[in-house]
């Protein structure tokens, strides 16, 4: 037997979540034409695990994911230009129990504001912090591959 759904137009909506990669955006656009076709609206789109450009990013790999992410930002925007638009940022642990869940909600009220800016002394200040913890990593390590080429 097939269940019957009910559902009032003026009360009911979808709200679309995606990650910015190309299988998803894909995913998206198949999903909003199937649920216009039976009249559902569905101009909410969450986009999820953006990593935000506003961030001291040292990495080749990061600043990589960072520029395709925005690719597919950008094509989401164009493609539905008329649509609510969210982006939720990338945490670096799941969101998991009530209170954690309290706090991220947030994010759904209030866009992600990045704690620094680019071209910011904080933001250059952090970003020379960083490459200085990295140097004194690789430092460290060089003078311990030297000993143990002088130990063999």
């Amino acid at each position: 037997m097939t269940p019957l759904f009910l559902f009032s137009q003026d009360l009911t909506t979808f709200v679309c979540v995606c990650i910015p990669e190309f299988l998803s955006l894909y995913e998206t656009e198949r999903l909003v034409q199937e649920l216009a076709k039976f009249e559902i609206d569905s101009h909410n789109i969450i986009i999820n695990q953006v990593i935000f450009d506003e961030e001291p990013v040292e990495s080749k790999l990061l600043k990589a994911r960072i520029k395709m992410q925005q690719k597919y930002i950008d094509q989401f925007h164009m493609l539905y230009d008329d649509f609510n638009i969210t982006k939720l940022p990338l945490l670096s642990e799941e969101v998991c129990g009530v209170q954690a869940l309290q706090n991220f909600s947030g994010h759904f009220l209030t866009p992600y504001k990045s704690a620094l800016k680019r071209g910011t002394v904080e933001e250059l200040e952090q970003r020379v912090s960083i490459l200085k913890s990295a140097l004194q990593e690789a430092e460290s390590e060089l003078d311990r591959v030297k000993k143990g080429k002088q130990a063999a």
